[in-house]
Parts: C-alpha cells; structure tokens; sequence
C-alpha cells in the first residue's frame, strides 16, 4: 500500500510540475527560396529511376516550382529510392 501511494505521489507530481497554458503557439516556418537549385535533366532522371528499380526499391521523386515565362512550373530536383509497398 505504501508504494502504490509513493508512486501515485511521485505521478501526480510528475504531471503537476508541468505548466497548463490556454494557448498554444504554433511553431514558426519561414519558407526558404534556395535559388541555386538545379533542375535534373532527362536523362539523369531515366538514371536515377532505373537505379532504384535495379536494386528492388521504387523511386521517389522530389519536385520545385520554377518560375519559367510567367508560368509556375513543377521540375523535378532530387530523386531518392524507397522501399517498395508490399500488398
């Protein structure tokens, strides 16, 4: 009995040591323009995706926005390989 009560203590404590607020801030973000990105070719795209599939994983690709003749365009920068789903 006395331990339940030593641990209930040291619980109740625990939690009450934590300070409650009402409002929670949110965390802040700033977006980062890396203007030196370069976009991957073709080629090195095909590359990258038959690498991945050679070794038995898929490929993921990470796309940025470009801004191209006023036109807002998804180019692809970075590709990575992950495991495949298995269904």
């Amino acid at each position: 009995m006395k331990t339940y009560t030593l641990l209930l203590t040291i619980a109740l404590t625990g939690c009450g040591s934590i300070p409650f607020t009402s409002q929670t801030k949110a965390p802040e973000q700033e977006l980062i323009v890396d203007k030196t990105v370069q976009s991957m070719g073709r080629n090195e795209v095909i590359d990258a995706v038959k690498q991945c599939e050679s070794a038995g994983l898929r490929a993921i690709p990470f796309y940025a926005k470009r801004k191209i003749s006023s036109y807002t365009v998804e180019t692809i920068v970075e590709v990575t390989c992950g495991p495949r789903y298995q269904y």
